[in-house]
């Protein structure tokens, strides 16, 4: 359903978008004074997490179907394999160091919740923003969703097919906002946000807009109107200030809109800015800073490290840091590991046929 061009660099300045977003949300105490403009805005930065999420579906099952159409079928082993060596080893660097760091007597760890980090489960667990020492593990919630997300969503897929698994994926969302509703409804002070049950749908509304891309490219091609970024992030910005019944979902369907209408007119204002070169190589970053940042960005509740390391969690020392950790993780990890990935992906199985199996069957 997409496009035979992988490469989107819109999609990378959304990214670089969204992860300063977030960078900016989580250390909103050390960057902003109290009740500025700026600490207001960066309050509002975890939508970037909504971003990733909108970004992950529509990608995933964008390069899914493009399989499809292209094999006929859907090999889980393929994709299995790659998203492992995608994402697997630079989340277990980062997660060793934050070990590594506990161990010394640095950094201040919850340890029973290690288990739910390596088991991709963490966000089931009570987020403990510090008072029971799990500040620096909380944000590896968002990546236990979209490990279920790629888990499920494949299979899914493979079973319905593209054209029925479209109706499956708004059923499923739906289902998800009419259970995310009824649990505020009951629960109003509990803290559910980021269980799966409750986020997945972000994904979903990502992989429709993957499903129906044709469609929807034909939409915004009878529009003649160039800017059409803008109605839409203004209907956002709209909602997110008066926050009416409904919010997450009409968010979770605006989010993808808004991020399509950067594809398809990248001579957009928008689509312009996105494709900045430092936004961009942000973005090509972004998942190992997303991995890292929380080391450099204790919030104002939290116990900062001990020792020389506590310097590295103020501004500007903790963001050159970040940066520093997320590129070395980006060229040292994540590019040599994709490439395995990549190639185990290609190989064919190996295959090893009984003594007595005929040649045809070996």
């Amino acid at each position: 359903m997409l496009a035979k061009k992988r490469y989107i660099p819109t999609l990378d300045g959304w990214r670089g978008l969204s992860v300063i977003g977030v960078i900016l949300f989580h250390g909103r105490p050390g960057f902003f004074a109290d009740d500025t403009l700026a600490a207001r805005l960066a309050a509002h930065g975890n939508i970037g997490v909504d971003v990733f999420f909108a970004i992950s579906g529509f990608l995933i099952c964008g390069l899914l179907v493009e399989e499809y159409q292209r094999t006929g079928d859907i090999s889980l082993r393929r994709f299995y394999i790659r998203r492992c060596f995608r994402v697997l080893p630079p989340y277990y660097v980062a997660l060793g160091a934050i070990c590594a760091f506990s161990l010394l007597g640095v950094l201040p760890v919850n340890h029973t919740l290690l288990p739910s980090c390596l088991l991709f489960y963490r966000n089931y667990m009570p987020l403990g923003i510090d008072e029971h020492g799990g500040f620096y593990t909380a944000h590896f919630w968002s990546l236990a969703v979209e490990e279920h997300f790629y888990l499920l969503w494949p299979i899914l897929l493979f079973v319905l097919k593209p054209r029925r698994a479209g109706k499956a994926a708004l059923l499923i969302s739906l289902l998800v906002f009419g259970w995310r509703e009824l649990v505020v409804y009951h629960w109003p002070t509990a803290n559910f946000a980021t269980r799966t049950d409750m986020r997945i749908d972000a994904l979903l509304w990502g992989c429709l807009a993957a499903l129906y891309f044709p469609e929807i490219k034909r939409f915004f091609e009878r529009v003649q109107f160039s800017e059409l970024w803008l109605p839409i992030a203004a209907v956002v910005l709209i909602l997110e200030k008066i926050q009416p019944p409904g919010l997450t979902l009409l968010r979770e369907i605006l989010l993808p809109a808004l991020i399509l209408s950067t594809v398809l007119q990248p001579a957009s204002l928008l689509g312009q800015i996105l494709e900045w070169r430092i936004l961009r190589w942000i973005g090509t970053i972004s998942y190992s800073l997303y991995l890292w940042q929380e080391l450099f960005l204790p919030e104002l509740a939290s116990t900062t490290a001990k020792g020389a390391f506590g310097h590295f969690q103020h501004w500007p020392a903790n963001v050159l840091a970040m940066l520093l950790c997320a590129t070395l993780s980006r060229y040292l990890i994540e590019i040599p590991m994709i490439r395995l990935g990549h190639r185990l992906a290609a190989s064919r199985p190996n295959l090893i046929a009984p003594a007595h199996a005929s040649p045809a069957l070996s």
